[in-house]
């Protein structure tokens, strides 16, 4: 039941939508000052991708002025739910479920409005060249033999690297809280300790490590992706038969209760966002993938994918 239930909710995450709201709708908000409330520091992953539809937005005149906020990751979620102005929005991300103290039935983003996905990155398993863990087959037989020796670092703890993690030792049949699990506070410094002997593998954004991959410095034993990532010769994770698919996505949330006007000027927006050429291109520099997802259908798929990684959460521990 766990692998088919795992198979069913990471679907989700490569379904696309044509989208339904209108030019007229977006051109609402076109002299409307926005402000995007950012989970995280200037600079870090999220932040990037804000201001990257900051400029977007700006430069397309598909809205005024958009002011992006910084807050702790902790703190965003439960602030925003107390907001009410319309042109304010939440940059969504899976880290954020891990701020919800407790599983929420309606999803950890309940009392917020769902507007649109936008892009993700996928998830890659690395190791040194040098590794004796040189398929995904040795790896899955290293954890399921001793998983506590199975170190394996990524980004923060509650990040989608630890979720993936155990969502991964679930799948193969291991308890997720036996897991050795090294957070660092960036990739890069994950990498360093890999290359210093300190633990056996990494989890990463593929964007956080393809110059390394491509210089021959580490080695892709798997991809979160549904599909192989074009460029990297390593099986995705199903082919691995780890029914499992996972990304780092972004969306965007606008406040609860919001009006259906409002609620449809912003879902436009987004649209003419996610269809500008500039974005796409933005986020091919960057090694994002677009997956937009609006409106209703983005409503159901963020309750399904928050509460699969309450349970992600819950599995190593993690969940109160």
């Amino acid at each position: 039941m766990r692998r088919r239930q795992v198979l069913a909710l990471g679907t989700g995450l490569v379904a696309l939508a044509a989208g339904c709201g209108s030019a007229t709708d977006a051109r609402k908000l076109a002299s409307m000052p926005l402000s995007m409330v950012v989970p995280g520091p200037y600079g870090g992953d999220s932040d990037r991708v804000a201001r990257s539809l900051k400029g977007v937005a700006e430069r397309e005149s598909l809205a005024g002025r958009v002011q992006v906020v910084n807050r702790p990751a902790h703190a965003a979620l439960a602030e925003f739910a107390r907001a009410r102005t319309t042109g304010r929005l939440l940059m969504a991300e899976p880290e954020l479920v891990a701020t919800v103290r407790a599983v929420r039935p309606a999803g950890a983003f309940s009392g917020t409005t769902p507007l649109a996905r936008l892009c993700g990155e996928w998830e890659v398993l690395v190791v040194p060249v040098t590794s004796r863990l040189a398929s995904f087959g040795a790896f899955a037989d290293a954890m399921r033999r001793d998983p506590a020796a199975l170190a394996v670092a990524g980004r923060a703890a509650g990040c989608v690297d630890h979720m993936l993690f155990g969502m991964l030792a679930q799948s193969l049949g291991v308890d997720a809280r036996l897991l050795q699990y090294v957070a660092y506070p960036s990739g890069e410094e994950a990498i360093t300790a890999l290359k210093g002997g300190r633990v056996r593998a990494v989890l990463s954004s593929h964007a956080g490590v393809r110059r390394r991959v491509q210089a021959g410095e580490l080695h892709v034993l798997a991809v979160s992706s549904p599909d192989r990532i074009q460029g990297v010769e390593a099986p995705t994770l199903l082919e691995c038969d780890v029914h499992l698919y996972c990304a780092n996505w972004r969306g965007l949330l606008g406040v609860g209760r919001l009006p259906d006007d409002d609620r449809d000027a912003l879902v436009g927006l987004c649209h003419e966002l996610a269809g500008s050429a500039r974005w796409r291109e933005t986020c091919a520099r960057n090694g994002w993938t677009p997956l937009y997802l609006e409106g209703e259908d983005f409503r159901q798929w963020l309750r399904i994918e928050s509460n699969r990684l309450s349970r992600a959460l819950g599995d190593l521990g993690l969940r109160v």
